[in-house]
């Protein structure tokens, strides 16, 4: 094989997808060992990952929950100071009676005593003004507690609808992550098979080349195509057909003087001389089969 032959351009090779596994054993062996890595890596990823995100979602419901704990609380609050402002509003009312009751008894036993009727009434108006703004405070504060607990309440719903919400997006973070993380373990599967394809196939095609060789046919029909691995161990391999190409026609060339000589003795008729030229054929035959 001439210098410019073993220098010109590897032939492009289409590939189909039915010939990357040339060696099975070979390129599913390590392609599971790829594969086997990104797996593990993913589970641990997907663990840490589920992990984190299940962290958020307690503390994002134990929030909820104290929220509606507050507000339960508020609504306790609301109602006892109901009972307090309706238990004041009796109080007021028996006030009232029981002061029209002993109003009417100091007019009815001491008519005369008006000073007595005047301070009395004085006394009661006190108490009652006094009852009154108690009251008012009293009614008041449940407004303001009513109106404190609806901010809670909104506050609680508010949580209630973001912790949803994060429980959706977390839930779609997982399953991308999945998702993602089974297309990187695929695709590293797939790499794997087309990574060792390239030494694969070099290989399968050079055991069927030191077959030919060692037939004794030393015509290299097939190179490694581009984007092939062995590159440099295929060129050593040439090299060495090469040269072996170069001691066969020597021999081929001390054949033809053996035959010549033989033939000018006058032994071109011999057997001996037959079976020299039968063995030059068969070595002639080899180096261009």
């Amino acid at each position: 094989m001439s210098e410019a032959d073993r220098n010109a351009p590897r032939p492009k090779y289409k590939r189909s997808a039915r010939n990357y596994l040339l060696d099975k054993h070979f390129q599913l062996k390590y392609t599971g060992f790829l594969v086997g890595i990104a797996v593990t890596l993913s589970v641990v990823l997907g663990a840490l990952l589920w992990r984190a995100s299940s962290e958020v979602l307690t503390q994002s419901h134990d929030t909820a929950e104290q929220n509606k704990k507050t507000v339960e609380q508020g609504k306790e609050t609301i109602a006892q100071s109901q009972k307090t402002v309706e238990r004041g509003q009796e109080n007021i009312k028996l006030s009232d009676e029981l002061n029209k009751l002993v109003s009417t008894t100091i007019e009815g036993c001491y008519p005369g005593e008006e000073g007595l009727l005047e301070s009395f009434k004085k006394s009661t108006k006190e108490k009652d003004d006094k009852l009154k703004d108690e009251q008012k405070k009293l009614e008041s504060d449940k407004l303001s507690n009513e109106e404190h607990n609806r901010a809670l309440e909104a506050q609680a719903q508010k949580v209630e609808a973001d912790v949803s919400r994060l429980e959706n997006n977390l839930q779609k973070v997982r399953i991308g992550f999945m998702v993602l993380l089974l297309a990187l373990v695929g695709a590293i599967g797939v790499a794997g098979i087309v990574f060792t394809h390239k030494i694969a196939g070099p290989i399968f095609k050079m055991k069927r080349l030191f077959r030919q060789v060692g037939e004794g046919k030393l015509v290299l029909r097939e190179k490694l195509r581009k984007g092939d691995e062995l590159q440099h161990f295929f060129e050593a391999f040439e090299g060495m057909v090469d040269h072996l190409r170069e001691k066969q026609q020597r021999e081929i060339d001390d054949l033809d003087g053996a035959i010549k000589a033989l033939e000018r003795e006058g032994l071109g008729e011999s057997a001996a001389v037959e079976r020299l030229k039968t063995l030059r054929g068969e070595m002639e035959d080899h180096l261009t089969a």
